[in-house]
């Protein structure tokens, strides 16, 4: 498992150090405790998925989601669900290659950080799970200790770069100075800026998008019969 020479390494969530997305998760652990979470299911499934899937995913459709899936729950409670939904079902989607990637950079002193779409209670349990510090993600939107929705910027597609440079900037850094892994063709604006993109259990437009720039490939998924 190569490791490259940088000092930042940027890290996708969802189908790059799990093997499904978060939201998903999420959703069917929900759906088996509580039957109104049928309603986010069918939110997700009719509008969220399909727009990620094509690479459409806007603010306020996700934050739309968002509201749906909190439905004015109180900050608190979110965060205890949060921690039950990864003691009890999260933690088992985590790559175990994963583990041995991160510590391998680790151990060169580099600066690992999460970026990714999930929010940041979800994004925080799985970044303590892998000893990655940093976390850059979508942060929910609280009024009166109850979750509305998301804040802006969105951490996804082009919105990543953005955020991405303030974190180096903050450091003193640029992104010669980083690597990004990602599975998603919605990631593209930030593969192109760093110095070192890899992608990581590539879906089918990324994949064809990276042979043509010839950047390298790893795959955790199993082997299909």
């Amino acid at each position: 498992m190569q490791v490259y020479k940088v000092k930042v390494v940027f890290f996708d969530l969802d189908d790059s150090l799990i093997n499904k997305d978060a939201n998903s998760l999420w959703i069917k652990w929900r759906v088996r405790r509580e039957r109104w979470a049928l309603v986010e299911a069918t939110l997700a499934l009719a509008s969220l998925y399909r727009a990620y899937k094509k690479g459409r995913v806007t603010h306020w459709r996700l934050s739309n989601y968002y509201k749906t899936r909190a439905r004015g729950m109180a900050l608190s409670v979110y965060q205890q669900r949060v921690a039950q939904f990864f003691e009890e079902r999260g933690h088992l989607h985590i790559y175990p290659q994963a583990a041995s990637l991160l510590y391998a950079y680790q151990s060169q002193g580099v600066e690992l950080v999460m970026i990714t779409g999930a929010d940041d209670y979800v994004a925080r349990a799985y970044a303590d799970a892998l000893g990655i510090t940093h976390v850059i993600s979508n942060r929910l939107k609280v009024v009166d200790d109850r979750i509305v929705g998301l804040q802006r910027p969105l951490c996804y597609g082009s919105g990543k770069v953005g955020l991405a440079r303030t974190f180096l900037r903050e450091r003193g850094l640029k992104f010669a100075d980083a690597a990004f892994y990602t599975d998603s063709h919605a990631d593209l604006p930030l593969l192109e800026k760093v110095a070192q993109p890899v992608v990581l259990n590539p879906n089918a437009r990324l994949r064809d998008a990276a042979e043509l720039r010839s950047w390298p490939c790893l795959d955790w998924r199993p082997l299909k019969n």
